[in-house]
């Protein structure tokens, strides 16, 4: 079974995402069992690996050669320029170290549609770590990650392992570390095979074995922000704003016996005019537009579409490119619209409003079906427009 889009809907099946958020997400971790091992089979390949590996000249962190001994460093597989030799590591996995390409949905077509689906879903950045194991290796002792990852079997066979969650919901700076944190006893063990999913939170301890056979598998990191974030950006604006905020602490402060308890109704007086001052919906606004802003364009086939305006007529099939993730704001007082997408910013007059919105939202539809107060040359400009911004495409 595949999925054109690779929705997340398509990605968790027969797991539905209202199940998901309610019961799994940043609570429990899921697997999804199927006994269809073709499921991802259109994600990602061993052919697909090798191609990137002996071709694409990629360079250390690109590519990395890791086994869970730790005996294996960037100069057994790289040169110093940083570029990877292929043929050692190739010859690296044979000896059972296990290859780890990261970002590799910025390269292949069908992992950036992926990538693209889970960030419509999570409004979050994500990344990709594809791992690929040698029979019977392993390429990482128990640990726990600091973003939660979701993560497809491929091809072969892993037996995973949990553990303890000795931190919940870690934060970056409170990424794993052997040397201060133990990962407790084991509390579930299973094999994924090919076509099986799961959801790992960050916090929870794991690790896992390839068994009889190679190991392919996506991990795909959620790097999602969290009210901290808001938090931290609160006391900045008012910071900016509140001379109070900006006072120095009280001299003497690091001394013996020095007493706290005397700026503590002058510290709650603080957070109340943070509260106060800091909208939180402003605030998530600034969160929403630099997401926005920052999720640059991926528009496969992208010149073809330009060659095919050459053709379009009122009776043409188009439809807005999947997953788009934007923003439709009617600045009233300068009777236009604004459309934030891709990074960049569209602004027409507002009676192009409801056509605009219906082609960014819809994937399929006759140009003449536009809704709204456009004429058929205003609606041809408009498809045209959008087209030229990668943000739909002619069927």
């Amino acid at each position: 079974m595949t999925s054109p889009d690779y929705s997340f809907d398509w990605t968790i099946a027969p797991v539905s995402t209202a199940t998901f958020f309610s019961e799994n997400f940043e609570k429990a971790p899921l697997r999804v069992a199927r006994n269809d091992p073709d499921y991802y089979g259109d994600l990602l390949s061993f052919a697909d690996i090798d191609r990137v590996v002996t071709t694409m000249g990629l360079s250390v962190p690109e590519i990395t050669v890791t086994r869970s001994a730790g005996d294996i460093t960037a100069a057994d597989y790289a040169y110093e320029s940083g570029f990877v030799d292929p043929v050692r590591v190739n010859q690296l996995f044979d000896d059972g170290a296990t290859v780890i390409l990261s970002g590799l949905h910025e390269r292949l077509p069908n992992l950036a549609r992926f990538s693209r689906a889970l960030e419509s879903v999570f409004s979050s950045r994500v990344q990709t770590n594809i791992y690929m194991t040698q029979a019977q290796s392993q390429g990482f002792r128990a640990h726990y990650d600091d973003h939660d990852v979701i993560v497809l079997q491929i091809a072969g066979t892993k037996e995973w392992r949990f553990y303890d969650t000795p931190i919940e919901l870690p934060l970056t700076s409170q990424a794993y570390d052997p040397g201060q944190v133990q990962v407790g006893e084991e509390t579930d063990r299973f094999l994924l095979q090919p076509g099986d999913m799961l959801y790992v939170p960050r916090g929870l301890a794991h690790d896992a074995v390839a068994t009889g056979e190679p190991s392919l598998h996506i991990t795909t990191g959620l790097m999602c922000r969290t009210w901290a974030d808001v938090l931290v950006e609160a006391v900045n604006i008012m910071a900016h704003r509140d001379p109070s905020l900006r006072h120095a602490l009280p001299p003497g402060y690091a001394n013996p016996g020095y007493d706290f308890s005397a700026h503590q109704a002058a510290f709650e007086a603080m957070l109340g005019r943070i509260a106060e001052g800091a909208p939180l919906g402003k605030l998530m606004e600034s969160f929403k537009q630099d997401f926005l802003t920052g999720r640059v364009p991926r528009v496969e086939g992208q010149m073809a579409e330009l060659v095919k305006l050459k053709t379009l007529g009122i009776d043409s099939q188009v439809g807005a490119r999947p997953h788009l993730i934007h923003d439709l704001i009617h600045l009233e007082e300068e009777a236009t619209v604004r459309l934030v997408c891709h990074g960049a910013e569209i602004e027409l007059p507002d009676f192009a409003k409801d056509a605009l919105d219906f082609a960014v939202t819809t994937r399929a539809f006759r140009v003449g079906d536009l809704p709204g107060e456009l004429d058929d040359a205003g609606k041809l400009v408009l498809v045209r427009r959008l087209v030229r911004e990668g943000l739909m495409v002619i069927h």
